[in-house]
């Protein structure tokens, strides 16, 4: 089962609507997780499952950070941990 967050103690829920209107967050009971959701978003609303158990500040923080508008950024944090990674296997 699928529950809106619609108040938090944190007022994540409110928050995340500065990033972007359209958001907002779901707890799925089933997988014990929160999902961020965004109600505009073409072929379905799932944007992310929270990595916290805990609904603060880092999931706000992680929100902001994968929006698509970083996705060049995030690419290239990728490419350089990918290159690290290289270089300590000596590949």
């Amino acid at each position: 089962m699928q529950i809106p967050i619609l108040n938090d103690s944190l007022f994540i829920s409110n928050l995340v609507k500065q990033i972007d209107k359209d958001y907002y967050i779901i707890y799925d009971t089933k997988k014990q997780k929160y999902q961020l959701h965004n109600s505009a978003q073409v072929g379905g609303s799932y944007c992310l499952t929270c990595p916290y158990k805990e609904l603060d500040a880092r999931f706000l923080e992680y929100a902001q950070k994968t929006r698509r508008e970083n996705q060049e950024t995030i690419f290239k944090e990728i490419e350089k941990q990918n290159e690290l990674l290289k270089k300590e296997n000596n590949i």
